[in-house]
């Protein structure tokens, strides 16, 4: 097997001499150098996405405790009418099949136990198991697994690691103190299995390194300033501009509508700012009143203005073009000062009352009228001009740990600064060749400009590394294919940070990592609780939680108007119901809760307009508090808007999507994926009588064929009927006019109607649950896809965990602290071939 060392890849590295990176060669040359690493570290991992080979390739035959006869006797009686030599249904023939041979095909059985598990086999329809022989044949299934998996333990193989760019922004930030929106510099992130930091799904190209160098250039120029900059604009457009008659959060008090932005300033100088016009000749609409608009920055007026009124009417009424012309010139070419560095600039109008118009103020109800506002469009923000140089801030400080007072300070200080920073960007001690190599970029700067310019280019050069932009563990080049190897302290430091933070280590787990003291348990075990208690642990709920629940879908989904006109439109409807869930999934593991309260809670966070959206009128203002729930339906996800929302349709609500959602999300127990050509759900026809969406599914899913999966599905969607599609409690369907009916029969035979029985038949098994999110968390942890190799540990923590309550805390430490994640498997060839239980084998 090919194999590479961190020692071969760095002198390959050194062979190519660093140049200014100013000009075209010398972005060749540091192109040159990322490519280098690039490939050598995907020639060792030729076979990266090929799971590791296990240890042992045979499990001892006496590892599968003997099956009694009910046990086996299960699968004769209610599998192998459909599952057999004859008919090969699914690809599976149980009766050509022994106990012995568990072991042997554990990627079946583990396919096999998650279709029991969530009951959707034997299919609806079909003769069911007894729930006691049923979890007693799933429990020896798993218990044969798992003491089969204890003989051939093998941690599976993660290739290098490409940050993704949300990674990257985050440990751009804890780097340097520099904020950007990586959506502006860097391609969008291939996913797998919902997860965006998956890494042999994060590819590599030619361009991705060249826009990975354009983003360094950028970063290094944000983080140091830019006292050369040229006058460059940049323009922003308002969210949801139609909607500007309230106060906005982040807005100053006391005004209503406009636009924030945070916005970059490269140097001191002088600033301008255009806002888009808001008179126009002929008809203007929304201009009879004055309205009193100011410009803020960082909370302080620059300017303002008034746009508006009996004046402008009159002068647009007599003059036409030439008074609109004078009249938006008022939002043009607007000069103000500005320090280099990130601001937040505010364009508003000064909150005014409504008094004087008869107008109707509520405009998105049936009824409504119009509001009388103007509204902010877009802005563009242009400059420098009159450069005056470039003040201190944040990142120039977290970059100037020192700096020279005369010539013959410069080298040692740049010295000190590179290694520094590249310490920590690569996440391990320097060697001396490490800062060589950097010190060249930066003489290259030195003698083309000024210090600042060298550092600048050596800091491009740290950001452009493959050391700063891949995680890989290089395993022994003794080792053969399928030997398992303990990660560095340092490797081990990078998984855990980039696990729990989504960025670099601290200073502080970087130093205990130096020392060879994170593998330690108990060193290992209190940098887990130190790093869950920092804020930066947040990313758990932002990132794993919205990414394992499918809440990026919430982008796509706009309510349809004529259904929905109060919530079409609202991206900051949509918002406010990202920001409930992101703030209650954190709370349960801020508080370290037993996870299951993810389904139970009784408590949520609101603001004002969702509040009101969910018929609670206690809440006043923008900012979002601890609510406590009354109405037992909201408990828990089930009853989120976000989560509500995405499992529905523009114009009415999914319980397939519905179903679909609980079976894979919280389940674990994805559904098959839809048979080809099956017809669209018939929508109700003007003229007929309205059908309800249960009325519809009845017919849609007449067809044997559709109700294997729908009998499973269905139930579950229609407990959560009495949501719409936005979320809204309901008793009545908005199309037929009949009560709502949220009844439904489960596979097992329980009985369920609304959303608390549904919560309460999820919960008879909450280890269950509890699996779906372990297996989950352990993908993003890893970075890679779980397979059957994955399952016993899965289950290994869930009942370790249940020792304390499935407490968060605790399912996380399981995890760092399990073989997996301490350790790694040189690639291998892939598995044996299994045994013939498989239609296609059978050549």
């Amino acid at each position: 097997m090919a194999s590479v060392s961190r020692e071969s890849v760095e002198r390959a590295l050194r062979r190519h001499r660093p140049v200014a990176l100013s000009n075209e060669a010398g972005a060749r040359a540091l192109r040159v150098v990322s490519s280098v690493l690039v490939a050598a570290l995907l020639a060792a991992s030729a076979s990266f996405l090929v799971p590791a080979t296990v240890a042992a390739q045979t499990a001892d035959a006496n590892a599968a405790p003997r099956a009694s006869s009910d046990h086996w006797s299960l699968l004769e009686r209610y599998c192998t009418d459909c599952h057999n030599a004859e008919d090969w249904a699914g690809g599976i023939a149980f009766d050509t099949m022994t106990p012995d041979q568990v072991p042997h095909e554990a990627e079946v059985w583990e396919k096999v136990v998650r279709k029991l598990r969530g009951r959707l086999m034997p299919p609806p329809g079909k003769p069911q198991p007894d729930e006691t022989a049923l979890h007693a044949f799933v429990s020896w299934m798993e218990g044969t697994l798992d003491e089969a998996a204890r003989l051939r333990r093998a941690p599976g193989h993660v290739p290098p690691h490409r940050l993704n760019r949300k990674e990257y922004a985050n440990a751009v930030r804890d780097l340097l103190d520099v904020e950007i929106d990586p959506t502006e510099l860097l391609p969008q992130d291939d996913a797998q299995g919902g997860f965006d930091n998956i890494a042999s799904a994060l590819q590599v190209s030619p361009s991705f390194i060249d826009q990975y160098l354009s983003a360094a250039r950028t970063v290094a120029l944000r983080a140091i300033g830019n006292r050369n900059a040229r006058p460059a604009g940049t323009t922003y457009v308002a969210r949801d501009a139609g909607t500007q008659q309230f106060h906005r959060e982040g807005l100053p008090l006391g005004t209503r509508g406009g636009i924030a932005v945070e916005h970059f300033f490269p140097a001191d100088g002088t600033y301008e700012i255009d806002i888009a016009n808001m008179a126009q000749a002929l008809w203007v609409y929304n201009m009879e009143f004055e309205n009193r608009l100011v410009v803020v920055l960082d909370g302080r007026q620059v300017y303002e203005t008034t746009i508006g009124g009996e004046e402008d009417m009159k002068a647009i009424d007599q003059e036409q073009d030439p008074a609109v012309d004078r009249i938006n010139k008022r939002l043009k070419n607007i000069r103000f000062r500005a320090t280099a560095g990130l601001h937040t600039l505010a364009v508003a109008f000064v909150q005014r009352t409504f008094a004087e118009s008869e107008d109707r103020l509520h405009m998105h109800v049936p009824g409504g009228g119009q509001d009388r506002v103007l509204r902010v469009s877009s802005i563009e923000i242009r400059g420098p001009y009159d450069v005056t140089g470039v003040s201190d801030m944040p990142s120039r400080r977290r970059v100037f740990s020192c700096y020279p007072r005369s010539p013959e300070e410069e080298l040692p200080c740049a010295e000190e600064i590179v290694a520094r920073l590249a310490t920590r960007a690569y996440r391990r001690p320097l060697e001396s060749a490490d800062v060589d190599a950097l010190l060249r970029f930066y003489r290259a700067g030195r003698e083309a400009q000024d210090f600042e310019e060298g550092i600048r280019r050596a800091l491009t050069a740290i950001l452009a590394s493959p050391d700063f932009l891949y995680r890989a563990a290089f395993p022994s080049q003794s080792l053969t294919a399928g030997s398992v190897y303990e990660l560095s302290d340092v490797d081990l430091a990078s998984r855990l940070s980039f696990f729990l933070w989504r960025s670099i280590p601290d200073e502080e787990l970087l130093s205990v990592a130096a020392a060879g003291r994170l593998r330690d348990r108990a060193e290992l075990e209190r940098q887990v609780r130190r790093m869950l208690a920092d804020p930066r642990a947040a990313t758990l709920a932002s990132d794993f939680a919205f990414q394992w629940l499918d809440i990026g879908k919430l982008d796509e989904i706009d309510p349809d108007p004529r259904v929905f006109p109060h919530a079409s439109g609202q991206g900051d409807l949509r918002a406010d119901m990202r920001e409930e869930l992101r703030l209650f999934v954190e709370s349960i593991f801020r508080e370290d809760r037993n996870v299951v309260d993810l389904l139970t809670a009784d408590h949520t966070f609101l603001n004002e307009r969702l509040a009101l959206h969910y018929g609670i009128r206690t809440v006043k203002g923008d900012r979002f508090r601890r609510v406590k729930l009354e109405n037992s339906a909201r408990f828990g996800l089930l009853g989120k808007g976000a989560i509500l929302m995405i499992t529905s349709y523009p114009n009415r609500t999914a319980p397939v999507l519905r179903g679909a959602w609980i079976l894979e999300r919280v389940m674990g127990t994805p559904p098959a994926p839809p048979p080809p050509n099956v017809e669209a759900l018939e929508e109700n026809v003007a003229g007929r009588r309205a059908r309800t969406v249960r009325e519809r599914m009845a017919l849609h899913s007449q067809n044997p064929q559709c109700f294997s999966c729908h009998g499973v599905m269905d139930p579950l969607g229609f407990a959560l009927e009495n949501f719409d599609a936005v979320g809204q409690y309901r008793t009545v369907d908005r199309f037929a006019g009949d009560p709502i009916d949220s009844s439904g029969v489960l596979p097992d035979g329980t009985v369920v109607n609304g959303p608390d029985d549904l919560r309460r038949a999820l919960l008879r098994r909450p280890d269950q649950f509890v699996q779906t999110f372990v297996e989950k968390l352990m993908t993003y942890a890893l970075g890679r896809p779980l397979d059957h190799h994955d399952m016993p540990l899965v289950r290994s923590v869930v009942r370790e965990a249940a020792r304390d309550d499935y407490r968060f805390s605790t399912i996380v430490t399981l995890i760092v602290t399990s073989d997996a994640f301490l350790k790694s498997a040189v690639p291998g060839e892939g598995e044996p071939r299994p045994l013939v239980t498989r239609a296609d084998t059978q050549q």
